[in-house]
C-alpha cells in the first residue's frame, strides 16, 4: 500500500518500471532499485536531470521538469496497464496520442 505514504519529505523513486517491481507470493508488489530515488524538497520541485526509463516518465515531468509524487504514480499506472494489456507501453500507445491528452489537461 506504500508509494509515498507517511513520508514528511516524500521519496520520489524516479524509475518505476517493470524491471524495478518484484512480485511476492501473495501477489504483493515491492519496489526495488532505489539508486535513482531522491527526497522531494517541498520548497523546490524543479530538477535539472530526469532519471526514468523510456515509456514510463510522466509527460508533465518531461515537459515542465516539475517533480511531484504524481510522477511515480503515473509510472506505476503505466506498469499496471502493461500487465493488463500484455504489451509494453511503447507498443500499446502512440506517443502523439498520449502527448495530446496531457497537453490538453495543462
Amino acid at each position: 500500500a506504500y508509494l509515498h505514504h507517511d513520508c514528511s519529505s516524500p521519496i520520489i523513486h524516479r524509475d518505476i518500471s517493470l524491471n524495478n517491481i518484484l512480485l511476492e507470493g501473495e501477489y504483493e508488489l515491492r519496489l526495488s532499485y532505489f539508486g535513482t530515488a531522491r527526497l522531494l524538497n517541498l520548497n523546490s520541485s524543479h530538477w535539472t536531470t530526469i532519471a526514468s526509463s523510456y515509456g514510463y516518465i510522466a509527460l508533465e515531468l518531461a515537459l515542465t521538469m516539475r517533480v511531484t509524487t504524481k510522477c511515480d504514480v503515473f509510472s506505476f499506472g503505466v506498469v499496471a496497464l502493461e500487465i493488463m494489456m500484455g504489451k509494453q507501453s511503447r507498443e500499446a500507445f502512440e506517443l502523439s496520442v498520449i502527448n495530446n491528452i496531457v497537453i490538453k489537461q495543462h
